[in-house]
């Protein structure tokens, strides 16, 4: 419950309160994601040393009774056990004995710690924390620290009274105020609100929210204003229509945006509001022509953290385009070092092409694979590859150069008003790493051959968007862009 809160209060209050027949079938992605957490938990409390009270095949009230005998007969390591005080309850997937009680662990299938300061993750630290503070109030434990156990089983420990961030809350304190907005949640107390982002797209209420925020003209509609910076905004403006009518002069400063930045979301705001209009572009779109363009994608699957496919869209003016794809032929450190040194070689071998890509994430990975697979080349080369005078993050174009009447300018939203259809009924990254985990488990050339095909259209998607930019530049217009229905 307190996760859900951290990530968006709507939905607790939607799962605590919502119409549940208007709750849609939680996604396939996600399904997986449980699936194999689970899978990974199971292997890592299976490892662990004993002696241990394996609690996990009895009833919840059983297992609450005997973590209250396994602890007072102060056993080493707990697993699977039921923790309660008032009306809280704690579910620590590993209880530990110290010599001042037990803390509370949590097998995560991630890395325990995140950024380049290494620091907690905020989802986990609000479990661990809400464990640690049950085991305080009953006098079962540590309320002081508590632990992640990663995906490698290396076992992180969380200082609750270390003070974080600019604020220099603990991580106790946070809880406290979870908890706090929590009851008043439940009880009723307290409204919530939606606010579109990118965790919509796995939330079993996304339709409900959208109709929602649709229906209260809610300014997190428009791309690049999130729940943080609408709360910034809301002193001059509430709704998408009241930011397009604000005028520069008049207005107050607003704290943590600059003007400059606020101008940018009042103008992107008229556009929504101005059901004619169409992208603009505030500066000067240099993109071509270029006798030989290739817009580039991977595919990847973080559960497994490996790199397994590479597409190109080869664009020139006398062919109608060819697309190129390496796949790994294995689902293993090997077969990832074979379809990234393929697509090395081929990058080699059209230096003097100009090629594109969507986002920063190919960027990210490649840098990533040289790391893992330095034989292949040297960062030199990957820097020469993403270096700018032949390599176009057109994503970054977009967000600075243009503006659209859109809510999201992630390349499904932008290629599809542009014209472009995927052939897959149901396109995403998340499905796409769904498929893979299914053909990685069955082998089925059909999930196989549904990824490459998702995987070209990405690329020719991004090859839309980019000739749309090139026209745009050159007209001041997008002659195929379609407003999506809202």
């Amino acid at each position: 419950m307190l996760r859900d809160l951290l990530l968006c209060e709507r939905r607790l209050a939607l799962d605590l309160h919502g119409v549940q027949s208007r709750r849609e079938e939680t996604s396939a992605f996600v399904q997986m994601l449980w699936r194999d957490g689970l899978a990974h938990e199971a292997d890592i409390l299976a490892a662990l040393p004993g002696p241990v009270a394996d609690l996990r095949g009895l009833g919840r009230a059983d297992r609450e009774i005997a973590t209250s005998i396994a602890v007072s007969n102060e056993v080493p390591t707990i697993l699977g056990a039921v923790i309660t005080c008032a009306d809280l309850v704690g579910m620590p997937d590993i209880m530990r004995w110290t010599s001042r009680g037990h803390i509370a662990l949590d097998v995560k299938a991630g890395a325990a710690l995140e950024g380049p300061r290494q620091t907690y993750k905020p989802t986990y630290l609000a479990q661990v924390s809400h464990y640690a503070h049950i085991l305080a109030a009953t006098g079962m434990g540590r309320g002081d620290i508590s632990g992640i156990v990663d995906r490698d089983g290396n076992e992180t420990i969380y200082d609750l009274n270390l003070p974080l961030g600019r604020a220099g809350t603990t991580g106790a304190e946070r809880h406290l105020e979870l908890l706090s907005d929590a009851r008043l949640i439940r009880d009723g107390g307290r409204d919530t609100t939606g606010a579109m982002c990118a965790m919509c797209a796995m939330c079993d209420w996304r339709a409900v929210c959208r109709e929602d925020l649709r229906d209260a003209d809610d300014l997190t509609q428009l791309a690049g204003l999130g729940r943080a910076i609408r709360e910034l905004v809301r002193p001059v403006a509430t709704t998408v229509t009241g930011l397009a009518r604000l005028e520069p002069s008049g207005r107050p400063a607003l704290p943590g945006i600059g003007e400059e930045r606020l101008d940018r979301f009042v103008q992107r705001a008229r556009l929504w509001a101005d059901t004619a209009s169409g992208p603009v572009a505030y500066a000067p779109i240099r993109l071509g022509p270029n006798a030989h363009s290739i817009d580039f994608d991977v595919e990847a699957d973080p559960t497994r953290g490996i790199v397994y496919l590479h597409g190109f869209w080869h664009d020139r003016a006398d062919t109608d385009g060819e697309f190129v794809h390496f796949f790994a032929p294995t689902i293993d450190d090997d077969g990832e070092r074979a379809a990234f040194a393929d697509a090395v070689a081929h990058f080699r071998r059209h230096r003097d092409a100009q090629w594109f890509h969507y986002s920063s994430y190919e960027r990210t990975a490649y840098k990533a694979l040289q790391r893992r697979h330095p034989s292949v080349c040297d960062e030199g080369e990957i820097d020469e590859i993403f270096a700018e005078e032949r390599c176009t993050d057109l994503y970054k174009v977009i967000a600075a150069d243009t503006d659209w009447p859109l809510s999201s300018y992630g390349l499904k939203s932008v290629a599809r008003a542009c014209g472009f259809s995927w052939s897959d009924l149901d396109p995403g990254g998340a499905n796409s790493i769904q498929w893979f985990d299914d053909f990685a488990r069955t082998g089925d050339e059909m999930l196989r051959e549904r990824i490459i095909i998702y995987n070209r259209d990405d690329v020719r998607a991004s090859a839309v968007v980019r000739n749309a930019l090139v026209e745009l530049g050159e007209t001041g217009r997008v002659a195929a862009f379609q407003r999506p229905s809202k």
